[in-house]
């Protein structure tokens, strides 16, 4: 997507069909499992896992609950609910119990620390009303303008689990707010609001339609009966201490050997803000899919690009998706 005007640059779902016999393979295709007529890019909702995370960010600076250094020590499990049976974790306390330490807040989006943001929300004071108005500001669970059917998902927050669940299972919970935080519990957003959402991070706040629509002309191409303008649907005032500490932080994903997609681009000649995201499907036996979100060129953003796929486990392993984008780009 281009930062500037919100027009999606390219769009792709997979696996997709030909257009050209679309009518002839038609019962085919309805009949095919993997569903090729489903357009994910637009249609599809999905938790973003640890794309969320800059949410929290924005959230937790400029409601002063923190600042860009605000160190929180990573113990591997989140033990205050364990008398109930809640114990979330960290992915690397899961794969090894090891822990990534004291972290700031660029340091918990390079390493994608869930512990911290657990903390940020849970014992930092960064409320689920602060986390949802910030979400929508960044355009997740809201439409994005495009000239297509699409589905607009839903923010993880009280007033969606009241619709989504009955009896006690609708109450709010710790545990949602503390799932909310990394993304998970109820949120589920398109890859198209995705991109939104890293377009408005590039542009500290400012929030485009997102249009396929160039222009409009006569039949005869002789007149030009409308001429398609960019759309800021709506800004969010981000302060430059939160632009820098997550901007950073997402540069720290890219560059440093640390960073979840450092193998990915490290060395790369354009500096790239980035964030991977490994979101469960809650189905036993079934891989995680796998989110990517970000921006480019780090000082002068040009294009965001979001890459969602199912069942791909570690969002890491997608991200070479957007720099095949970024090698055709630049």
């Amino acid at each position: 997507m281009d930062v500037n005007t919100g027009e999606p640059l390219a769009m792709a779902s997979w696996p997709t069909y030909n257009a050209e016999t679309m009518l002839e393979d038609y019962d085919e295709l309805v009949a095919d499992p993997n569903a090729p007529l489903y357009n994910r890019a637009v249609m599809g909702v999905y938790a973003p896992g640890s794309t969320f995370k800059m949410v929290m960010v924005v959230a937790g600076i400029d409601s002063g609950k923190i600042d860009r250094y605000t160190i929180i020590k990573d113990e591997g499990e989140y033990r205050k609910y364990a008398a109930s049976g809640y114990t979330p974790a960290c992915m690397i306390w899961n794969s090894s119990h090891a822990t990534h330490g004291e972290i700031n807040a660029m340091e918990a989006l390079r390493d994608s620390c869930n512990y911290y943001f657990y903390a940020l929300a849970d014992e930092k004071g960064v409320s689920i009303h602060t986390i949802d108005h910030t979400a929508k500001g960044l355009g997740l669970g809201e439409p994005t303008g495009i000239e297509l059917f699409e589905y607009t998902g839903y923010r993880s927050n009280p007033e969606t689990k009241k619709a989504l669940f009955k009896g006690d299972n609708a109450r709010w919970y710790p545990s949602d707010l503390i799932g909310t935080s990394i993304g998970q519990s109820e949120n589920r957003f398109t890859p198209m609001q995705l991109c939104v959402y890293a377009t408005t991070l590039a542009n500290r706040g400012n929030r485009y339609k997102a249009t396929f629509m160039n222009r409009v002309v006569s039949a005869d191409y002789r007149e030009l009966l409308l001429e398609n303008k960019s759309e800021l649907v709506s800004h969010m005032d981000i302060s430059e201490e939160t632009y820098n500490t997550y901007s950073h932080g997402m540069y720290l994903v890219t560059s440093t050997v640390a960073g979840t997609a450092d193998t990915t681009f490290m060395g790369y000649p354009i500096k790239v803000a980035g964030k991977t995201g490994t979101a469960e499907t809650g189905i036993y036996g079934t891989s995680d899919n796998g989110a990517f979100v970000c921006y480019a060129p780090l000082d002068d953003p040009k294009i965001a690009i979001a890459v969602y796929v199912e069942k791909a486990g570690h969002g890491g392993s997608v991200a070479s998706v957007a720099r095949s984008i970024l090698d055709v780009y630049f």
